[in-house]
This record gives C-alpha cells, structure tokens and sequence, in this order.
C-alpha cells in the first residue's frame, strides 16, 4: 500500500491494472486533499429530510452539476433560507468522495442564497402569477376525483417507467382498470403541444380520470409542464386530471391546474385507487355488522312476541276488553250524573227567571187593584199627552174599560 497514490497512476499497465477498490481508494485520498472552496450555481433538485438536505446544484450557464450535501448547521442554513428549484446559491463546502459508491458530492458547511432568481424560475413565476390572477388555480374550479374509477387516462413518455408503475401498481390495487394510454415527448419543445393535445384527445372519450405522469429529471426537464399551453390544457379539462410530475420535491404549474396532485408517478395508484382488498375487507365488516343488527333486532322481536304471547289476554281475548269497557261505563256514569246535575241547574234558573218575570208582569200588577190606561194600542203614563174628548181604555184585571175624556186634572 506504500505506493498506492495518484502519482503512481501512470504506472498501471494493461497487464498490472489496479483493482477496483485499490483504485476508488486511490481517488479517495487524493480528494481528502483537496481544500475547501466556494461553489456558485442554481438548484436544480432539493431535497429536505430529517438527517440532512441533498441538493443537485448546476452551473449557471453549463449543462454540468454535482450534488451537495449538507448537515447540522449548513442544513438548517438550507431551511432557514427556504430554498427551492431554481434558486442561486453560494456554497462553502469541503470535497468528499464516497469510496462505496465511487460518488463525489461537495460537504456543505455554509450555504448562502444570492439576491435574485434564475431566469427560469421568473418567467415560471410571472407566468404562475397571470394565471393565477385569471383563476385557473381556483379551488372552486378544482372537480372531485371518483372514489371508484375505472376507466382511465394517461398521458406520458413513450416507453417510460412511469407508465409501468401506474398501470401495474393500479391494476394490483384494483384489477378490473380499463386504461387509456397517449403517448406524448415529456420534456423539450415537442412536450406542450403534445402533452396538451394528449389531454384534450382524453378529456372527449368520457373517461373518469386522466393521468399526466412522468419520472424524475432535472428542472430544465421539467420545465415543459410549466408551459402555458399545457397548464390551460389541464385548466379547461373537463375531466378529473391528476399530475404526478418529478420526485416529491419538484413542481411544476401543471400541478396547480391539476384537480389532485401526486407526489411521483410510483404515488398515483395509492392516491386515486382503492384497494380492492381493503374495499373487501370493508364489505365483509358492514355485511358482518348489519347481520348483528338484523340479529339483534330479530332477538329483540322474538322477545316481544314472546312476551305478547304470555299476556293474560292472550290467554283470555276477553280480558283484552275488560279495561276499555269499565273506562266506557265509567265515563257513561261520569256523563249522566253531569246532565242531572246541570239539569236541575237549569231547572232552578229557569224557576228563578220565572217567579222574576212574574213579579215583574202586568197581570200582577193588576191583580193588586191597579188599572193600565192606553190610547190607540199605547200605554199612557201621565196625563199630560191627553186631550178633551179623547177615546181611551182602561184595562182592569178582569176585563176593560172603554171611556171618552171630559175633563182633564194635571198635578203641579
């Protein structure tokens, strides 16, 4: 191992070749040696998780990135900064090689964000702005996904594995799909008009859901389903249309036009289709629950029935009666003593209205020496409406008494 360095490199021969592991430990060292630097670039991925955050970082102007890693204080850096795609960052950081998998990365232990963003990420951002001012981002615009879809859309790459982990992932989780495949460029200038004419294709053949899948890559490969045409496409979609863009940190606008949003195309399947297990298993505990309540209730009857059946006027139907009846005769009793009883009420107002109308009568009166003087059918009660000659009638007790006036006293 004495000569196991980089200088000796140029010593290998075809017929004295360095192992593998001799080689990689090789490249180790001589990047152990290598001082700390500072590194500009945009963030093409980033990716946050408990023990660190992993970033692939691309030059500003070259098709070249590397990964960077960062730990305790450069990670809460990250954070801190809320970092996202397309963001410029400087980092601080030491160069390590991880002789397992032969890979290089920077080792993070500062990281700073610069003023401005990518070009890329403005023109996504007035875009993202313009379409939101015009609603196409609403939730009110957003359309439920079915519980139970069948027939479905997808729209992806030719020959990518997205399409094979949606279709077999859904068909394991619910066998009986019926899947609609468009084939469309998922990245470059051929992406928009084809993926949006994918979608609308789709969106005229009635089905229950449509699909926009595609695997991971970098933002610039991305960058196709951020596209106007493409996001007004899946706007205007009259059909539920899902969007499983990238990785779990990536995005795209497409995702906010999209009725649901998944993380990966791996996460589709667990996202809009039940499991035809668990959906089963769901059955057998309703259909065991409701032959507990039909139980139950059964039993419940059966100890009503029961207990109708040892009444005594099952045994008796008469008895069944007996109770009404007496309430019957009862109230018939009630009834009579009422009438009497207001009977002999009237009766006695009745005789008390009488001996008041016969106080009251003339007849009474006259039967006490007293006389009633009329003229013309009219009761006189003074003398003053009398004259010389005038006809009147004396009525008496027993009988009437027809006078001519031939004088007339008034009293003062």
């Amino acid at each position: 191992m004495d000569n196991f360095t980089p200088a000796r490199a140029a010593d290998t021969t075809r017929d004295h070749p360095w192992s593998v592991a001799w080689a990689v430990s090789a490249f180790c060292q001589a990047v152990a040696k290598w001082p700390s630097l500072w590194v500009e670039g945009q963030i093409e991925q980033i990716d946050g998780k408990r023990s660190g955050v992993y970033i692939t970082l691309k030059d500003l102007e070259q098709n070249v990135s590397m990964q960077v890693t960062a730990f305790y204080g450069a990670a809460d850096q990250c954070r801190s900064a809320g970092l996202v795609q397309g963001d410029k960052i400087l980092v601080y950081g030491r160069p390590n090689f991880y002789q397992v998998q032969c890979r290089f990365s920077l080792m993070a232990q500062g990281v700073l964000k610069e003023e401005g963003e990518g070009s890329l990420l403005k023109v996504i951002e007035a875009l993202k702005q313009k379409l939101a001012k015009e609603g196409l981002f609403d939730a009110s615009h957003k359309i439920p996904i079915p519980a139970f879809p069948r027939r479905i859309g997808l729209v992806c790459g030719a020959g990518a594995r997205a399409e094979g982990d949606i279709v077999t992932n859904s068909r394991l989780r619910w066998p009986d799909l019926e899947f609609t495949v468009e084939h469309a460029a998922v990245q470059g200038v051929n992406c928009p008009p084809e993926v949006s004419s994918a979608i609308r294709k789709l969106d005229e053949m009635g089905l229950d859901v449509i699909i926009v899948a595609r695997g991971g890559g970098s933002f610039e490969d991305l960058i196709g389903f951020s596209n106007e045409q493409v996001v007004r496409a899946a706007a205007e979609c009259r059909t539920p249309i899902v969007s499983a863009i990238g990785h779990e940190g990536d995005w795209t606008l497409i995702d906010l036009a999209a009725d649901k949003r998944c993380s990966t195309p791996t996460d589709v399947a667990g996202t809009i289709i039940p499991s035809f297990a668990q959906e089963a298993q769901r059955l057998d505990r309703a259909r065991t629950l409701l032959l507990r309540c039909m139980e139950l209730i059964e039993g419940a009857e059966e100890g009503r029935i029961a207990r109708l059946a040892s009444a005594p006027f099952m045994q008796d139907p008469a008895k069944l009666v007996e109770g009404p009846e007496k309430t019957v005769r009862e109230a018939e009793r009630s009834m009579f003593i009422a009438l009497a009883m207001r009977l002999d009420d009237e009766l006695r107002r009745v005789s008390s209205l009488s001996a008041s109308l016969k106080s009251l009568s003339p007849i009474s009166t006259l039967s006490r020496g007293y006389a009633l003087v009329e003229k013309e059918g009219f009761i006189l009660s003074d003398a003053r409406g009398l004259k010389k000659g005038d006809q009147i009638r004396i009525v008496m007790r027993d009988g009437a008494l027809k006078l001519r006036i031939e004088e007339i006293e008034v009293k003062e």
